[in-house]
């Protein structure tokens, strides 16, 4: 009888899972499956979530605070196979599935994530516990001061004060400022980037310096908080660049007139007086110096701090073996080896027509064209003297130059008047690093003077003669037409189809060159590849020539008058 009652309680326990799903009964396994539902529908929803802010870096618990509104993921093995999302209530708490509420706000990372295993594994010794941040928090910040766009921003949780200042440091769009607006500030963008460039290349670091190492946040909640952006890089630590939080207000301030500084000058990549705080170190200064230069001599390194000067002592990865706090207006001076510059060998390009194209050794302030010729084994066609040229090697562009500053500052200084200003301009932006050298004098009619030096990374180009000469404008063919040595412009112009009745004879002009210089055809042979250009006569604005007529009948009314006026008063004597 006992082994049938023991059955029959077996067959119940089996059987009561199954009951307990059918319809209408309600049951507390019901509704615990129906909160997973929802839970797991939340959690799908928050995963496939688009992220609206980009990553800047890896999260670090020690320094990162928690707040209203983070989400969490939290894996308790064996327990649960996939880890729950939970997220921290508007009053700070975080919300731990079966084990209640967990006051978070104002800890750390690192704190939360101790004290969430405590928790598990107060009702379960052998659980498994991980836990991270799933999504930060959108915290909204105020950065002013020394920044382009002061304001208020959305900023995540994860972004540190730096990322902040540097958002409020980025260029105004057309969505930003209207156009006016816009147009001045990128001029005063460029002005600047060009000024802290001479500031570098004076070896002066830029006016920023200053601010990015005394940023002042101001918080409601958490008080006051100072940031060294520069510090954080030369030491590589969260601590002087904080996590931004919930209503923070990042002060940038201005460069001050007076300030302490250190020094440094010699063999590093950016030499200058630096703003100095108590507690800089050696080691910093030669990091906010960006390191050293090839060129540095590392048993040749000075510091002079206060009234001591000594000699300082670099290991192999070139750190500093006794690196030491610094006083005000401290000098390092990094001694530079000797370089060996040679001044006397050079190289020089020459390509095209020629049997033997390629870059030649050439020695400097000997080496002339024709010698280059030589060496390339001379000419192998016929060639363009109109496409020819020679290109010297020049100093790049930087990105900020801006050509409209380069105008003003060489125009300011001229006599030219206003109207040439447009002339002028392009000019300035079509001006070119060509070599002055005719190239026909030298070569068909042998003129050593057109025998020029090359310098080193000159490059010499022989187009091939293209045997036709382009004429185009005012002509009833426009086109190629084959060239004929000896022949005029007219002779060109009448194989194009002759003028149309718009064409002004007057002004027709030979384009020569790469550099498109324009030539009056008068006594001019054309060369191979030269263009022949017809223009039109002048369009003149509605009424221009009413005044122009009206302006000579009133000289010539004004001339009569005058006239009339001496022989009355001739008369008169008489």
């Amino acid at each position: 009888m006992k082994k049938i009652s023991c059955f029959f309680f077996s067959f119940l326990l089996s059987v009561f899972p199954v009951v307990s799903q059918i319809t209408g009964l309600p049951n507390y396994q019901k509704e615990l499956s129906i909160g997973d539902e929802i839970k797991n529908t939340f959690q799908q929803q928050l995963q496939t979530e688009k992220e609206t802010f980009p990553v800047t870096t890896v999260v670090n618990d020690t320094f990162y605070v928690v707040g209203p509104n983070d989400f969490f993921s939290i894996l308790i093995s064996p327990t649960n196979i996939n880890p729950e999302i939970t997220k921290v209530s508007s009053d700070g708490q975080l919300i731990l599935p079966r084990y209640g509420f967990l006051k978070v706000s104002g800890k750390t990372l690192l704190d939360v994530k101790k004290e969430v295993e405590l928790i598990v594994k107060s009702f379960n010794p052998n659980a498994s516990v991980s836990t991270s941040l799933f999504k930060p928090r959108i915290c909204l910040v105020r950065v002013y001061g020394n920044v382009k766009k002061p304001g208020v921003y959305y900023i995540p949780a994860s972004y540190r004060v730096s990322d902040a200042v540097a958002i409020a440091n980025q260029e105004y769009t057309t969505q930003d400022a209207p156009i006016k607006r816009l147009e001045t500030s990128l001029l005063f963008s460029d002005l600047e980037r060009k000024r802290q460039s001479e500031l570098v290349d004076k070896g002066l670091p830029s006016d920023f310096f200053y601010s990015s190492r005394n940023i002042l946040i101001y918080n409601q909640v958490y008080g006051f908080r100072n940031s060294d952006l520069e510090l954080c890089k030369s030491r590589s630590s969260f601590e002087f660049d904080p996590y931004v939080r919930e209503g923070d207000e990042i002060y940038v301030p201005y460069l001050p007139v007076e300030y302490e500084y250190a020094t440094i000058s010699g063999a590093v990549v950016q030499p200058g007086k630096y703003y100095f705080k108590k507690g800089d170190k050696l080691s910093d200064l030669l990091k906010f110096a960006k390191g050293f230069k090839q060129s540095a001599d590392f048993s040749n390194v000075l510091l002079i701090n206060g009234q001591e000067a000594r000699k300082v002592h670099l290991d192999s990865s070139y750190q500093v073996v006794e690196d030491f706090e610094l006083e005000p207006y401290a000098t390092v001076i990094v001694g530079e080896k000797t370089p060996i510059f040679n001044n006397k060998f050079g190289v020089a390009g020459i390509f095209g027509c020629v049997v033997k194209p390629g870059l030649y050794p050439i020695e400097l302030g000997k080496t002339r064209l024709l010698d280059l010729l030589s060496l390339a084994g001379g000419l192998n066609c016929k060639i363009s003297y109109s496409s020819s040229f020679i290109l010297r090697s020049y100093q790049g562009r930087k990105f900020w130059d801006e050509p409209t500053l380069d105008m003003f500052s060489i125009f300011k200084q001229s006599n030219l008047t206003m109207e040439d200003t447009m002339r002028f301009k392009m000019d300035l932006l079509t001006k070119g690093h060509f070599v002055s050298c005719n190239l026909y004098e030298l070569i068909e009619k042998k003129n050593l003077e057109q025998n020029i030096l090359l310098a080193d990374g000159d490059l010499v180009v022989f187009q091939k003669g293209s045997g036709s000469i382009y004429v185009w404008g005012q002509v009833k063919n426009p086109g190629f037409v084959s060239y004929e040595e000896g022949r005029d412009v007219e002779w060109f112009i009448q194989r194009a189809g002759g003028y149309l009745p718009t064409a002004n004879k007057s002004r027709v002009r030979i384009i020569r060159g790469p550099q498109k210089v324009w030539l009056e055809p008068k006594k001019i042979a054309l060369f191979d590849g030269d263009e022949i250009y017809v223009p039109g006569s002048p369009d003149y604005p509605p009424g221009t020539e009413y005044q122009y007529y009206s302006l000579i009948a009133t000289g010539i009314a004004t001339l009569i008058s005058l006239t009339y006026l001496i022989i009355n008063l001739t008369s008169r004597r008489n």
